[in-house]
């Protein structure tokens, strides 16, 4: 831990927004950015659009960061699918100038992230540890995929100390793209059932935010990391009746429906991440139930329609 600033990047998103926070009410100096206007957050917030190396350095040298959580960017296959050049852009291009501007200005670390879709289909649903060939099937995917290939290069060529973290579905407040557990919730609420789409040789893979903050701020604060990627999620596959079951425990009339027009999203042609390595060099283990994710999920839904 250091006393410099740390920079958190999408601040206006799921999990930039809620690591800002939790590093700020821990006590420590957070800047935040955000290629959007974000108000009502108690530290200062940049904006920035990616790619924009200049940014970069305008940031680390006006507020004294130390340490970056990179968290804006394009946060999921479902966003930009018709414009792969400009995800390629703001998450590789984007990535490299921040790498750069880590290595020009020395800092402490830098936290990115990358997905469980970095990964692509696997033959079968065996666990899948970080030792697994990366062969990503979508754009978004290879950007992550790419961008590890960057983190391990820059680390070992130039010393930059980044890491990356492979995170699967992480829901839960916050979170406004595509996901089953806020859609239940927001069905119900309003009495419909939710359609989802059959899955065949897929897993889901959902953890909660808070449980990802854990990993993240471990991540920033471990004196050494073994290991420039990990695994983060619940360590599980989780079937759709227990999901459903979960969320029935906080909105009662939660239902889902298989039909081929449902939600596609927030399933993986592969088993479980394994978090052996995060439990061991981050003493990461998610402990959120589902049902007491959906729960909060619910009250952030229900705020969101009062506002």
């Amino acid at each position: 831990m250091s006393g410099g600033a740390i920079l958190v990047t999408g601040v206006g998103g799921l999990l930039g927004g809620a690591t800002a926070r939790r590093l700020h009410a821990a006590g420590r100096p957070v800047v935040g950015m955000d290629t959007l206007p974000v108000t009502n957050l108690p530290f200062p917030v940049l904006r920035h659009d990616l790619p924009d190396p200049h940014g970069w350095h305008a940031a680390i040298a006006r507020h004294g960061v130390d340490a970056v959580i990179h968290a804006g960017g394009i946060s999921g296959p479902m966003v930009l699918r018709d414009t792969p050049a400009r995800i390629c852009a703001i998450n590789l291009q984007g990535l490299v100038d921040l790498l750069e501007a880590a290595r020009v200005h020395k800092l402490r670390r830098v936290v990115w992230f990358s997905s469980v879709n970095a990964y692509g289909p696997r033959a079968n649903l065996d666990p899948v540890d970080e030792t697994a060939a990366l062969h990503p099937d979508t754009v978004y995917g290879a950007t992550k995929a790419a961008g590890e290939a960057l983190i391990e290069a820059f680390r070992t060529e130039h010393g930059v100390d980044a890491v990356a973290l492979r995170v699967a579905s992480c829901y839960g407040p916050g979170r406004t793209t595509a996901c089953l557990i806020r859609t239940l919730v927001e069905d119900a609420l309003a009495g419909r059932v939710t359609a989802v789409r059959p899955t065949d040789r897929r897993t889901r893979q959902h953890v909660f935010v808070d449980d990802v903050t854990s990993a993240i701020v471990a991540a920033l604060d471990a004196p050494a990391l073994a290991s420039t990627a990990y695994n983060i999620g619940p360590g599980r596959a989780q079937e759709l009746d227990e999901i459903v079951a979960a969320v029935r425990e906080a909105v009662p009339g939660a239902r889902a429906e298989l039909s081929e027009d449902g939600l596609a999203w927030n399933v993986f042609p592969l088993g479980p991440l394994s978090i052996a390595a995060a439990q061991r060099d981050l003493g990461f283990l998610p402990s959120t139930p589902l049902a007491e994710g959906a729960r909060r999920t619910r009250a952030w839904v229900e705020m969101r329609g009062q506002a």
